[in-house]
């Protein structure tokens, strides 16, 4: 990785967001914070999947490491169907079933990694590999990789991303509610060092009684 130099003021606030739990958004969601992710930048808008549907796939944009200014993460996709379309009982996903893809600020450098899709079910949790501050004379990556899980279950979907930094705590929807939003923290460009993709917020929805588990 380069060498560069942060904004001497950047050292006074800089940190690791904390909290990783569910907050009360509104009457509809609640918010999944992790535990472990890095603080630069703005968060970028709220996005949800529409009435009805929610995430049972997810995708992550990522620059390969090797780049003279790493950024890592760039961006996240959820992909959103209606429950009847998602893999069930043995069943996979159905092939053609109309979905949505929802994203919030994506930055613009690295490639999509691809879908990864629950086979059965929906996205209900996330953990994601965040790189600690470097120092003045290092580069920062900040958030490197996401994994997500399905069904409340300890079958998880690797996003494929970077090596650098360490894992959060898993963030996990409450039994009989799914992820069916999601906001991130992204870095503008910047003349020193970018970093893209800093921090995740996820949403749950909850579920119709009767898929409740």
């Amino acid at each position: 990785m380069g060498t560069f130099q942060r904004p001497a003021v950047l050292l006074c606030i800089l940190g690791v967001v904390g909290g990783g739990r569910q907050v009360l958004h509104d009457d509809l969601h609640i918010a999944l914070n992790l535990d472990w992710a890095m603080n630069w930048g703005e968060w970028g808008p709220e996005a949800f999947c529409p009435d009805g549907t929610f995430a049972y796939a997810f995708d992550i944009k990522v620059e390969t490491e090797g780049s003279a200014d790493d950024t890592s993460m760039n961006g996240i996709t959820l992909y959103c169907r209606a429950l009847a379309d998602v893999g069930h009982d043995g069943v996979p996903p159905k092939k053609d079933a109309k979905e949505f893809s929802i994203t919030s600020t994506v930055q613009r450098w690295g490639d999509w990694r691809g879908r990864q899709a629950c086979p059965e079910g929906l996205l209900t949790g996330l953990k994601m590999k965040s790189e600690a501050y470097q120092g003045i004379l290092e580069d920062d990556t900040a958030a490197n990789d996401l994994e997500m899980q399905c069904d409340w279950s300890t079958f998880t979907l690797s996003g494929g991303g970077n090596e650098w930094g360490d894992w959060s705590d898993f963030a996990t929807c409450p039994d009989g509610w799914a992820i069916c939003g999601i906001q991130t923290k992204v870095e503008a460009d910047s003349a020193t060092d970018d970093t893209a993709l800093n921090n995740v917020i996820m949403f749950c929805c909850e579920l119709p009684v009767s898929v409740g588990h």
